[in-house]
């Protein structure tokens, strides 16, 4: 089992970067140029969302809503899965 997997009890088991990139490719109109990395910052899993150039304004959202949202759906998964977790939009 990966370290960041995701017990659901119903279906299908998941990791928190497939959400991530599931979640990311749903919002932006070039799905196949978004890449996420993953990183550690002390005991935090951090994805980085790498997009392209014209779909940053589509993942961050107006004044990071849609950010917030990402990053609020991946820290209650990873609450789930006991872990900590967090959501970075790369420049």
């Amino acid at each position: 089992m990966n370290g960041d997997e995701i017990k659901t009890g119903g279906h299908d088991d998941f990791s928190l970067q497939e959400l991530v990139e599931y979640v990311a490719r749903g919002l932006v109109t070039r799905p196949d140029d978004v890449k996420i990395t993953q990183s550690m910052k002390g005991d935090m899993i951090v994805y980085e969302v790498h997009v392209a150039d014209e779909d940053k304004g589509r993942v961050i959202g107006k004044n990071g809503r849609t950010a917030k949202a990402l990053r609020a759906i991946v820290g209650a998964a990873a609450t789930k899965a006991e872990k900590k977790a967090t959501v970075e939009i790369i420049d």
